[in-house]
């Protein structure tokens, strides 16, 4: 297959929306889908996704392009990794030797496909390995059966100290990319010894569904009862959340997520019919986590354990959801119970959930727990709590709200009580990126959304040259890179100038948009007036040097000028 077919053949098959899909929860707008960008912070959605011409744009950050354009961006990869990508997710066949122009691949490909390799090994030892028995009792102990386990590919490391060492030996892997994996530790003295050992394994996914990373249960008692993988180059614990992949497509449809504290509780929710739940790595919930289910959800639940450390966690995370604008709900299990064994022993969480108290609230309830309201000293520790919390808000209007509830239930003034919350250094932080810039010329810019929407006008921009009627700047090298192009818009390869004015209009309705013969005659006569307008000032300057003959010449010029306006209808 030639490499241009790939290509075709690749956007024939599969949909922008599948691509996106599982990094931005998008909500259709017209003949577009919207959603919040995930290249940049934003409450307001202005990520806009055309399917049927296989397009992004944020009209926020001016990121855009298409499906590979996005794969490119969101993972870090290069053009030719991103097409090697894709077409797997197609199931299309690459022609012989990869991708046009392969080479060696990058560091964090080969990260990617150890990790791929070092799942499978576990999965392997799971369940077909003698070794996995021990592992296997204990999952179906669990209540974890089969398609639940192969779900989520979970897995087994043996006992032993190079098991997974000399396997990837065997496969003719180096231990040093191991190592950077994540997956082997070096010994004092020289060699390598497996991280991972007699632990039921947990493969962490990203968003696209690649293990990054891994996180290991112990299988009877030992120290630590989970083990996660270190920070690598492409398992970073502060972003990722454990199941986010396996709940997609739930939280598109519930608009809400789930988060609980363990691995295991969230292969247990999915199991019984609860598949928004998701859990951090072992991390306290951090503002990058959030903005990952921002992006694809309205609301969080946090369920905790209803013991004290349950509660003071959940009220530990408050700034954190205050700072992200982010609607937050507390669940806090009966006592004795963890989110698994609730629903194990048959709990009803949805009903829980759908009673869930608003954090905010639930933190004030923990201060008039704690303190005592009904003394002086009591209630200016509560509202000094207040205030540092109400301090992480950053719209002013949610601000407003916060504090009229929180000076409500501590029965403090209001006033007051905005008078103690402290005053952030350098003003209000800003939230999202500064709107890209617009190319202002009106006529400019229908030619080239004509150029862009209506490929047989191309061939007429060449023709008529109405490149040369262009000022400088990115309208006019977008409109010469689209006129060049045959048909389908290639992104991924536009010059890093032109991509975010051409995603922007392809996004955009073409609707009222004139006919090309219309905006050819505009851009004509602007240009005839432009030109009589030059020729003007220089018949003055001509005069007033007394040039008898360049002022005839240039009277002449001005005469055709102004038929050619006349003409023109100006």
């Amino acid at each position: 297959m030639r490499y241009d077919d790939l290509l075709q053949e690749i956007r024939a098959r599969v949909s922008i929306l599948d691509v996106v899909g599982p990094y931005v929860a998008l909500r259709r707008a017209g003949k577009n889908w919207k959603g919040l960008c995930p290249f940049h912070d934003e409450r307001t959605p202005s990520f806009v996704v055309n399917d049927e011409k296989g397009v992004y744009h944020c009209f926020g950050c001016g990121a855009g392009g298409d499906l590979f354009r996005f794969v490119m961006q969101m993972e870090g990869l290069g053009f030719r990794e991103a097409v090697e990508r894709l077409a797997r997710q197609a199931g299309i066949a690459l022609p012989e030797g990869g991708a046009k122009d392969r080479g060696a691949p990058d560091d964090r490909a080969k990260l990617l496909e150890v990790l791929s390799l070092a799942a499978r090994y576990f999965r392997h030892q799971l369940t077909q390995g003698r070794a996995g028995e021990r592992a296997r009792a204990y999952l179906e102990g669990r209540g974890i059966p089969a398609e639940l386990s192969e779900a989520f590919g979970l897995g087994y490391a043996p006992r032993g100290w190079d098991n997974l060492t000399r396997f990837l030996k065997s496969r003719g892997w180096e231990p040093g990319i191991a190592e950077r994996a994540g997956l082997l530790k070096a010994r004092e003295g020289g060699g390598w010894y497996d991280r991972f050992r007699d632990r039921v394994m947990f493969p962490i996914h990203d968003a696209s569904g690649r293990v990054v990373g891994f996180g290991g249960r112990v299988v009877d008692s030992g120290e630590p009862k989970y083990l996660n993988g270190p920070e690598t180059p492409v398992f970073r614990k502060r972003r990722l959340l454990y199941g986010l992949h396996q709940a997609a497509g739930a939280l598109r449809k519930h608009r809400e997520a789930w988060v609980v504290e363990g691995y295991m509780d969230v292969v247990s929710l999915h199991g019984r019919g609860h598949p928004r739940a998701v859990a951090t790595l072992g991390t306290a919930l951090g503002p990058d986590h959030l903005r990952e289910l921002r992006r694809r959800v309205d609301r969080v639940v946090l369920l905790y354990d209803g013991d004290e450390a349950g509660r003071r966690a959940a009220v530990r995370s408050l700034e954190v959801f205050l700072a992200e604008g982010v609607d937050c709900r507390a669940v806090f299990l009966p006592p004795g119970h963890d989110p698994d064994s609730f629903v194990r022993e048959g709990g009803d969480l949805e009903r829980l959930v759908a009673g869930a108290t608003p954090l905010f609230d639930g933190f004030l309830e923990d201060l008039r727990s704690r303190l005592d309201l009904g003394s002086v000293p009591g209630r200016l520790r509560a509202a000094d709590e207040a205030a540092r919390a109400l301090a992480a808000v950053s719209d002013p209007l949610a601000r407003d709200l916060y504090a009229r509830r929180a000076a409500e239930a501590l029965g403090v003034d209001e006033a007051r009580l905005r008078a103690r919350i402290p005053r952030r250094a350098g003003g209000e932080p800003v939230r999202g990126a500064a709107p890209a810039e617009t190319p202002s010329d009106p006529l400019e810019r229908a030619v080239v959304a004509c150029l862009v929407h209506r490929p047989t006008t191309r061939q007429a921009f060449r023709d008529e040259g109405l490149d040369e009627w262009f000022g400088p700047g990115p309208l006019r090298e977008a409109a010469r890179w689209v006129a060049g192009q045959p048909d389908a818009l290639r992104l991924a390869e536009a010059p890093e100038a032109v991509r975010p004015v051409v995603a922007r209009l392809t996004v955009e309705d073409e609707a009222g948009l004139p006919e090309f013969g219309e905006l050819v005659r505009r851009m004509r006569l602007r240009a005839a007036r432009q030109e009589a307008a030059e020729v003007l000032r220089q018949l003055r300057s001509a005069e007033k040097a007394g040039d008898a003959e360049r002022v005839a010449g240039l009277l002449r010029r001005k005469a055709e000028l102004d038929r050619e306006v006349a003409r023109l209808g100006g």
